[in-house]
């Protein structure tokens, strides 16, 4: 388990666009954590729970489901592959569909010698991660029946401190919201699962507790 320097839970966005007996909640949370390891030491950590994965950064066509509503890569980094430096992006590619049912996208590596290595396997093929972000919105939609849902995941690690071992320290900068909540409830939980593994530290709780307050 990771020790944190400072963490931060904040609820950006908690709207009922519903009714107070069918209520339809759209709910936004910021966090941001500070924590003594590199980028790099996270970014195995978090494949190993799952949070950097195919089912996060396809490499095949999927549907509904592209980097951000503003067209932000599924992931983006900065790595160190063979000695030489490199940014590595998964971009979503709009591949056309049904507008009204299906939206598909197909997923672009760059650079291209590395587009069949999945940033899943980095720490097994020794490439070193500086610095890297990860991004998920996933619409949905449902025939005959006025639907605005979606899940919004956008991730941000980065090294800070100016280089000063005694200062240096890494920060995780999360955003997520979902819509068309039934009830009050922390959003994106299946990301939140795979965020917590920091020492004492529920993200989901710590999420759902600063929701019960607004």
């Amino acid at each position: 388990m990771l020790i944190t320097k400072q963490k931060s839970v904040r609820v950006k966005e908690l709207k009922n666009y519903g009714s107070s007996l069918r209520p339809l909640y759209t709910i936004g949370v910021v966090i941001e954590i500070r924590v003594g390891e590199s980028p790099d030491t996270l970014h195995k950590i978090f494949a190993e729970t799952g949070l950097i994965a195919r089912e996060t950064i396809p490499f095949d066509v999927v549907s509904n489901f592209r980097g951000s509503a503003d067209n932000k890569p599924f992931y983006s980094a900065l790595i160190v592959h063979e000695g030489i430096a490199k940014k590595y992006e998964v971009v979503a590619r709009d591949t056309g569909g049904f507008l009204k049912t299906r939206i598909n996208y197909k997923p672009m590596v760059y650079p291209e010698e590395l587009h069949l290595t999945h940033p899943a396997e980095f720490s097994r093929l020794g490439v070193e991660v500086e610095e890297w972000e990860l991004h998920n919105y996933k619409h949905y939609f449902m025939r005959f029946i006025s639907s605005k849902r979606y899940e919004s995941f956008d991730m941000w690690v980065k090294r800070e401190g100016g280089g000063k071992v005694d200062l240096d320290f890494t920060v995780i900068m999360v955003n997520l919201a979902e819509s068309e909540l039934r009830e009050k409830k922390a959003p994106c939980s299946w990301y939140l699962k795979r965020l917590s593994v920091f020492e004492g530290l529920d993200l989901e709780n710590e999420v759902r507790r600063e929701i019960e307050v607004v």
